[in-house]
């Protein structure tokens, strides 16, 4: 009986980031507060409405269209009184969720895109100011190559002009 010599299988390179490159047409925010089980929690949400200006690798069905990010942030707080607090509702101090940003997916389809993130609240709320004043116009995102109209999101960069190539 012949032994077969298993051969490795080699991992492929890893395919590079595709970008998206858009211009910001609008901002809205909305805002949720909500109790549950143990405490209460908030959400806010800025979505920016843009078109999507230039695409690496080209993808011509895309240019045009519109995309939207979602910008979150939120907070939970406890039901326990708070010895610290002098007033109403008395209720534990707010706690960030999360503390560090994290991006979510990358959506495409025939009606445009869709891309997310949850933001420290910090960076949530300078960059909801910015937007609303016009003052950002340009969002850069990266991704890695969608299958069947979703990616994985890797980055997101607001400018106020246009990133430059390299």
């Amino acid at each position: 009986m012949t032994k077969k010599k298993q051969e490795r299988k080699r991992k492929p390179p890893p395919e590079p980031e595709h970008t998206l490159l858009a211009t910001v047409k609008s901002a809205t925010v909305s805002y949720y507060v909500g109790n549950h089980g143990d405490g209460v929690s908030d959400e806010a949400i800025t979505d920016v409405l843009c078109e999507i200006v230039a695409m690496t690798p080209n993808m011509p069905k895309h240019l045009g269209k519109e995309v939207t990010c979602s910008l979150m942030c939120s907070r939970q707080y406890g039901r326990g009184d708070d010895p610290d607090e002098k007033g109403w509702p008395r209720i534990g101090k707010g706690q960030t969720v999360p503390e560090r940003p994290f991006l979510l997916n990358m959506r495409f389809g025939n009606d445009g895109g869709l891309f997310s993130a949850y933001l420290p609240e910090a960076a949530y709320w300078a960059l909801q100011a910015d937007l609303k004043s016009g003052r950002l116009k340009f969002i850069e995102a990266k991704f890695i190559r969608p299958r069947h109209g979703y990616s994985d999101l890797t980055s997101i960069y607001f400018s106020e002009t246009p990133p430059k190539k390299p």
